[in-house]
């Protein structure tokens, strides 16, 4: 969350996002919240979280010796 943070060009929600990620008690939920402010931010969030799992599982099966092949 912290990465997708990050990358937001509206100022005032990624310092938004930031400072809830700062927080202690229900971060998801307080992110999702205010990412809902702007559809088209919650959209790409989303495509960000699906990437990087892509990234990760990619990795992963790289790592054991497994090429997996991609149908798109």
């Amino acid at each position: 969350m912290v990465d997708f943070a990050e990358t937001v060009a509206d100022e005032e929600l990624r310092s938004s996002l930031i400072r809830i990620l700062s927080g202690s008690k229900k971060i998801f939920r307080r992110f999702k919240d205010a990412l809902s402010s702007d559809g088209r931010e919650l959209a790409r969030y989303y495509q960000f979280v699906e990437n990087r799992n892509r990234e990760r599982v990619m990795d992963w099966l790289e790592s054991i010796g497994v090429k997996a092949i991609i149908d798109q």
